[in-house]
């Protein structure tokens, strides 16, 4: 794909892209494929729901009913706050640090601002989020191929960063030996990114021509330390947020076990069929806390979990729609201070 002449390029090739949509929708022809489209997106929010049903028929619901009913609704609800307000401060930092390792520099105000309005979609889906943030690289001047490999560059440190941090809980603590299934998942891992280093470091030419690639070998093994290392405050908030939030409901977790276990929550929330880490996230919560919960029986303390998972779910959706919404009208001021440079 040839790079466009100038930052012009995105805002030019809008207007033809719109009036292609516009023009196939209304063909006679399209009409058809509208339910399978719409079946396709329903799809993830049907998956999570179906996850949460199948939880929530194993469960007392009785339990479940009182948990949520007797739980500090107001106070789980101000830590969410307070911790996507932390979590933007951190992620805006480190995205900056990160977009410097692959040579694209953008003020960090600019960035805190377009990340903060991201989040709206992250509610969708984190990668959705991410690719919204590599089209603001791409209309504020970097080619397209360029800004997709920044994107790239940018979930996979981030990856990278939440593996090792879950690597070395799980190492340093005494970890449950039933839980072999993590253990191969945690070394495996590591065994890929390892070979991901190695691929970096070796800079094979026939990759390094590729210009969607371009800025991971750009940034070399020195710049993805350099972001691996700016993304754990942002993934530390983040894992030690789902502790907090534990804590407040009144799950009386154990900060070793918040640490072990909460990584890999945050794992389960970013998988790509999970719209918001709806399902998926609850599962995990259930499955890796439920021993820690108060309750006379085990399906009583899985459903405590339940309660609190389901719960710190919505106040979490609820608070990153608040941080989105305060940053969208900032964002639309840095796009339209940067409309006359990408004119030009």
């Amino acid at each position: 794909m040839a790079e466009p002449a100038s930052a012009a390029a995105p805002t030019a090739a809008a207007p033809t892209a719109a009036a292609s949509v516009v023009a196939s929708a209304a063909a006679p022809t399209v009409a058809a494929p509208a339910t399978p489209g719409l079946l396709r997106r329903a799809l993830p929010w049907l998956i999570g729901l179906g996850i949460l049903v199948v939880l929530g028929m194993r469960l007392p619901f009785d339990a479940f009913r009182d948990a949520v009913g007797q739980g500090p609704h107001l106070l789980l609800a101000a830590v969410n706050l307070a911790i996507m307000v932390a979590v933007l401060c951190t992620d805006s930092l480190s995205s900056w640090v990160a977009l410097r390792a692959v040579r694209i520099r953008r003020p960090l105000l600019h960035i805190a601002a377009v990340r903060g309005a991201t989040y709206l979609l992250i509610v969708i889906n984190y990668a959705v989020g991410q690719g919204a943030f590599g089209y603001y690289l791409h209309r504020t001047g970097a080619p397209t191929l360029r800004a997709v490999g920044s994107t790239l560059f940018l979930i996979g440190t981030s990856l990278a960063t939440l593996l090792l941090i879950t690597t070395v809980a799980w190492a340093t603590h005494a970890a449950d030996p039933g839980h072999q299934a993590m253990w191969f998942t945690l070394v495996g891992g590591c065994a890929a990114l390892a070979g991901y280093l190695l691929v970096i470091a070796v800079a094979p030419r026939f990759l390094t021509r590729l210009q969607l690639f371009a800025p991971l070998f750009e940034a070399g093994l020195r710049g993805h330390t350099a972001a691996i290392l700016a993304r754990l405050p942002h993934l530390m908030v983040v894992v030690l947020g789902h502790w907090l939030a534990l804590v407040a409901w009144g799950i009386p977790v154990p900060f070793s076990a918040g640490l072990m276990y909460a990584p890999a929550v945050v794992f389960a929330s970013v998988l790509p069929f999970a719209p918001g880490g709806l399902g998926t996230t609850q599962a995990a919560f259930v499955f890796f806390f439920s021993d820690l919960a108060v309750g006379a029986t085990a399906e009583a303390r899985s459903a405590a979990v339940l309660a609190f998972a389901i719960t710190h779910f919505v106040y979490g959706v609820v608070a990153l729609a608040a941080v989105g919404l305060a940053c969208t009208p900032l964002a639309r001021r840095i796009d339209g201070a940067m409309a006359p440079r990408k004119g030009r």
